[in-house]
């Protein structure tokens, strides 16, 4: 029997039922030498060791482990460096590790962490008036089934801002909210769900923190309590990193930590056009192709979407030869035409597919304990149940390196890497993890199959990928979901992309004109300039994206926009690999380069493509809006209007014909 989930989509771990708070209470150093070693009790008796080890010479490595803890199969997506040496100066109650600028003071009694510089201190022991502990300090939590969680606060300034922890819809700046790290189809782009989470943490005070951990990390960001902020861990451990420095060099250190971006290939940063999520077939893309070419519409990539497959078998990985039946013929003659092919694919395997049955027998399917293969909805309705392979699986991991790289062979480019959110708590999959450990997990592991096989047949790593984890960068690029055809979805998915920038991960996308719904002519124009002026440009929906099928001034103003991308290229390949060397984004948030100034962090629906253009997407009908203006000269790139001196805000009428796009003066763009 194979058991089945009849909810539209996976649900994310239940909430936690607290027993008993169990702070840790005091310490005493076993060793200090490159580091500390305490011996720790919490206030319960339980005890355990806390390891404060130099990581980078700018981070220190925090761990806590409490004993009698059980070990359970996990993976680290954190990878330090070689130890950097550090200095430890101890006294009688307290102990400070120094490394470069970063300083850290220990208080043994009661155990207190105090960083120097940005005056960031741990919260021990924040009570209400009835004495009720309100905000968690370091230590375990006992849930009602027995499990602890671990937890660490600190004390947050009434002027700080929060920003990383993955893709967030709700707005780059976190602070208020409470974000539970948990990657999801988010059925839409304007809630708090995300299919991109990274634990990384960035601070407007100087510093940032990095959890080492798979499970579902949930940081409440001065939302429970104004003065503090936390982070929740439901892992065997609580292993992060604490890192010091500018916004710019925290992201450095994150790339320190897990790797360096990806750069796409220079054909990548192109404009993408998609048939759209539609029934298709050879006949089809050839004749968008002809008419590209003939039209002159600037396009790299031709994207086939679900409907190269056989409808109900939209994992196998075949070409639907009825509909394409010579697939190497038709790559050959657009390839001859110049473009590049990408295929869409994912994880799961339907219960229709004529291979279900083997992949079930050979146990390749994720499973639930004593109930067999995981089976379930994840297509909320449009496809049939599926089961999920399990890619800690070398036969099931072979199976789909196999198929990808037969598909590869055909001549395709590159491979939309969808899904990858489905991952059940329940489940158990070939390694030993759990589902809790693996959910997040699992987009990496597809990705990097994926990428892996990409680089050995097409020469390029690259995917273009819906959700990620700590250290999804090494895959090049990721697109933010499927937004609906609002000016609301639009302004939501600036919002996303700029948090995913400051969340280590330089290379974004949408889906120009949103993906649900039909866009009306003012709304698809808005989301060109707006997704032709981001690090990588797609045009995909349910619907055509198709600019010449809007009418003829809708496709001369899109056609403007890709001329103009066109234009910039050599500049953006040139910021791309500066972003890559670097660990910056290639789509700069305001906030990243002025933390002091107030109103970049209010500048929240405007970026810096590189260092020298300003992009202030229209996100409202009739073509006006507030821009800031960061210090430094601004001309309109168009040379209509004077030049505007920053830092300052200014309300601009931007004309449909116009991208909405300034120059810093003396900068050579073009």
């Amino acid at each position: 029997m194979h058991p089945r989930d009849s909810t539209p989509r996976v649900a994310p771990p239940p909430p936690l039922v607290p027993v008993l708070l169990d702070p840790l209470a005091g310490a005493c150093v076993v060793a200090a030498e490159d580091g500390v070693i305490l011996d720790v009790r919490t206030t319960a008796g339980r005890t355990g060791t806390l390891r404060l080890r130099p990581a980078t010479d700018n981070s220190l490595r925090i761990t806590l482990r409490l004993d009698g803890v059980p070990t359970a199969p996990r993976i680290s997506v954190v990878t330090a460096p070689a130890d950097t040496g550090c200095l430890v100066e101890r006294s009688p109650d307290t102990l400070t590790l120094r490394l470069g600028a970063l300083a850290l003071d220990v208080r043994l009694s009661p155990l207190t962490l105090e960083l120097r510089g940005c005056h960031l201190r741990q919260a021990t022991d924040v009570s209400d008036p009835g004495d009720r502990t309100i905000v968690l300090p370091l230590g375990v939590t006992e849930l009602a089934d027995g499990q602890l969680i671990y937890h660490d606060s600190w004390f947050t300034e009434p002027d700080e801002h929060f920003y990383g922890l993955g893709e967030r819809f709700t707005g780059p700046d976190l602070r208020g909210q409470r974000v539970d790290c948990w990657v999801e189809d988010a059925q839409g782009s304007t809630g708090t769900r995300s299919y991109k989470a990274v634990p990384f943490l960035l601070s407007s005070r100087g510093y940032a923190v990095l959890v080492d951990t798979t499970t579902a990390a949930s940081f409440d960001l001065a939302h429970s309590n104004t003065g503090a902020w936390s982070v929740t861990v439901p892992d065997e451990e609580l292993d992060y990193y604490l890192i010091t420095g500018t916004p710019t060099e925290c992201l450095r250190t994150y790339r320190d930590l897990t790797g360096p971006a990806l750069l796409p290939p220079r054909w990548a940063f192109g404009p993408w056009i998609s048939g759209g999520f539609c029934r298709d077939s050879a006949d089809e893309v050839r004749e968008r192709a002809r008419r590209i070419r003939e039209l002159g519409f600037p396009c790299e990539v031709l994207h086939i979407d679900t409907y190269w497959q056989r409808p109900g078998c939209w994992s196998d990985m075949e070409w639907d030869t009825e509909a394409f039946p010579d697939p190497r013929g038709l790559l050959a003659d657009l390839a001859q035409q110049g473009f590049h092919v990408s295929l869409w694919m994912n994880p799961y395997l339907s219960v229709d597919s004529p291979h279900f049955a083997e992949i079930d027998r050979n146990g390749w399917f994720l499973r639930v304990p004593s109930q067999g293969t995981w089976i379930g909805q994840v297509w909320n309705g449009a496809h049939p149940d599926s089961a999920v392979l399990d890619l800690t699986h070398p036969g099931a991991a072979d199976w789909l390196r196999g198929r990808v790289r037969q598909v590869l062979a055909t001549g395709v480019s590159v491979l939309k890497t969808d899904f990858g959110e489905a991952v059940p708590v329940a489940a158990v999959a070939h390694n030993g993890m759990t589902g809790d450990r693996l959910h997040n997990l699992y987009p990496l592991l597809f990705n990097d199959l994926v990428a892996e096989v990409t680089q050995e047949v097409a020469g390029h790593g690259l995917t273009w990928g819906r959700s990620t984890w700590t250290g999804g960068q090494r895959h090049g690029a990721k697109w933010t979901g499927d937004p609906n055809a609002s000016w609301q979805d639009l302004a939501s998915t600036v919002r996303a992309g700029l948090s995913l920038s400051l969340s280590g991960h330089p290379f974004w996308s949408h889906d120009i004109g949103g993906f649900h719904g039909t866009p009306d002519p003012e709304l698809f124009v808005r989301w060109a300039q707006f997704g032709l002026l981001s690090p990588l440009s797609r045009f995909h929906g349910m619907t055509s994206r198709l600019p010449w099928d809007f009418g003829e001034e809708v496709y001369a103003a899109v056609l403007h926009a890709a001329r103009l991308r066109t234009g910039l290229l050599p500049y953006v390949h040139r910021s791309a690999a500066d972003a890559v060397r670097t660990g910056e984004p290639l789509a700069r948030p305001m906030a990243l380069d002025h933390p002091d100034r107030p109103d970049a962090h209010a500048a929240d629906l405007q970026y810096l493509l590189g260092p020298d253009l300003l992009v202030a997407p229209l996100y409202a009908p009739g073509g006006r809006r507030q821009v800031w203006f960061p210090p430094g000269e601004w001309l309109p790139y168009a040379g209509s209007g004077g030049p505007i001196d920053g830092p300052a805000w200014r309300r601009v009428r931007i004309p449909l014909t116009a991208a909405p796009l300034w120059l810093r003066a003396g900068a050579h763009v073009l």
